[in-house]
């Protein structure tokens, strides 16, 4: 991608949008910023910014969007967290100004084949999972680990070769601002309803998702939930060779092509032939949603190379400590036979249900409530009156699954998250599970989902001190 000497702004001053604006200029082009956010609460960006330029190179406009951001330059790139509807960027679009997500322009430059991960839930765990899986089969001088998880591609592709490999975590908001993303390997783990606060309708949320192939040859590979019916239709929208990962198929499917469970023991096959990958007692991580990101990642470990027995190794050596995983199905501590679970990363329906289908043979106190991204709880009813023997609701705005909960279990209401722990504590006994496991966002009392997790931590701390 020809960059020198062109004339570009950048909606969204955050993680992505400061990486994707060094790649800008580093590169040669004539870079804009503009943030609604003031240069007050964007100090710590702007002094990022200033490590890397000159005074007076960047152009700024903060405090909002006026119309000179997008006067006489030649696209426009955007932050994941910047909608695109906003009136000024309706305005370019009337214009035919170009507008790029920051992942778009990443991978342009990008010397490496890209492995992309997406889905509503699952992603971070499997990248991770694939990422250790690749490194252990040596195949790549370097394996980058990049996206959504925290470290945004641009900030990497300068340090890249093709002897490289990126394992991707993509979202929704990066992949709808894509249109030449082309990874060697794509990945969607599952398909729910989520952030139909964004994208309004679950049709353009899918389109959004299916983006990650939509560029995919007969050269490359999609690797598809086969358990999932709304993912397994992403086969008949690309050209790229297509596995599956199902923990649903077992030695009576000869001709099925990708990774699967058979009773206690997890394989590979491929025209018919298996290869034992591990046993049950490898996965690294707790919970029955892991055993679909262990399948899904031993799938793309497969496809470049990496034996059995090599995946196997990285998983029993797995670092489960990476900071990316801490608030997802974390368990914080146990009080007097009581199990907390910490997973306040469950920002959707379809990871409290499988959050809650982890947990045999025990009640559960679970704790829900937060930002409402446009759910549909309904798909919650069977399994918690199943399981949840009482429902703490958090926040202001938790009416919608008030309603839908309301014939399946208990609920009582609380206005801090101290005061649900303990609520959540009174109410379970020896041998039950208190889940914070809130189906929302975290936006109406917290910046993101991991302050709202220590914060549940921190209330089960100070339980004992209760005493």
């Amino acid at each position: 991608m020809q960059l020198q000497g062109k004339r570009v702004t950048v909606f969204g001053l955050n993680r992505s949008g400061v990486a994707a604006t060094k790649l800008l200029h580093t590169r040669g082009a004539s870079v804009t910023l503009t943030d609604k956010r003031t240069s007050e609460a964007l100090s710590a960006e702007i002094t990022i910014l200033n490590e890397f330029s000159e005074p007076g190179e960047i152009q700024k406009y903060l405090g909002g969007h006026p119309t000179e951001c997008i006067a006489d330059i030649d696209f426009i790139v955007v932050s994941p967290g910047v909608p695109l509807d906003i009136p000024i960027l309706c305005e370019a679009q009337a214009q035919n100004i170009p507008i790029l997500a920051e992942l778009e322009v990443a991978a342009r430059i990008c010397p490496a084949p890209i492995v992309a991960i997406t889905g509503t839930k699952g992603k971070s765990t499997t990248t991770l999972l694939t990422a250790a899986i690749l490194k252990e089969g040596g195949r790549f001088h370097n394996v980058c680990i990049a996206g959504n998880i925290g470290v945004p591609l641009a900030t990497e592709v300068q340090n890249l070769t093709n002897r490289d490999i990126v394992v991707l975590e993509a979202s929704s908001f990066q992949l709808e601002g894509t249109f030449t993303f082309h990874p060697l390997v794509s990945v969607v783990l599952n398909l729910s309803r989520d952030h139909l606060d964004r994208h309004r309708t679950m049709s353009d949320y899918r389109e959004a998702k299916q983006k990650i192939s939509a560029n995919q040859t007969t050269d490359d590979w999609m690797i598809l939930n086969g358990s999932d019916a709304s993912v397994k239709d992403f086969a008949a929208s690309t050209a790229a060779k297509v596995v599956y990962f199902t923990d649903k198929v077992g030695r009576e499917n000869p001709s099925f092509s990708g990774t699967f469970r058979d009773g206690t023991e997890l394989f590979a096959q491929t025209d018919g032939v298996r290869e034992r990958i591990c046993d049950l007692k490898d996965i690294p991580l707790p919970g029955a949603h892991n055993l679909q990101n262990v399948l899904a990642a031993a799938a793309v470990g497969r496809i470049l190379g990496v034996t059995g027995a090599q995946i196997r190794t990285a998983l029993q050596n797995f670092d489960t400590s990476h900071t990316a995983l801490a608030h997802a199905f974390e368990t914080v501590r146990t009080v007097d036979g009581i199990e907390f679970i910490n997973d306040s990363k469950a920002t959707n329906v379809a990871a409290v249900k499988a959050a809650l289908e982890s947990i045999e043979g025990h009640r559960v106190v679970l704790i829900m409530g937060g930002y409402d991204k446009g759910n549909d709880y309904t798909p919650l009813c069977e399994i918690v009156r199943n399981r949840v023997k009482v429902a703490v609701m958090l926040g202001e705005y938790t009416q919608q699954i008030e309603k839908a909960l309301a014939d399946t279990t208990d609920i009582i209401k609380a206005r801090t998250m101290t005061e649900a722990v303990q609520i959540a504590y009174k109410q379970a006994s020896a041998g039950d599970v208190v889940l914070l496991s809130p189906a929302n966002a975290s936006f109406d009392m917290y910046t993101d989902y991991k302050a709202r997790g220590v914060d549940f931590k921190d209330a089960v701390h100070a339980l004992q001190q209760l005493k």
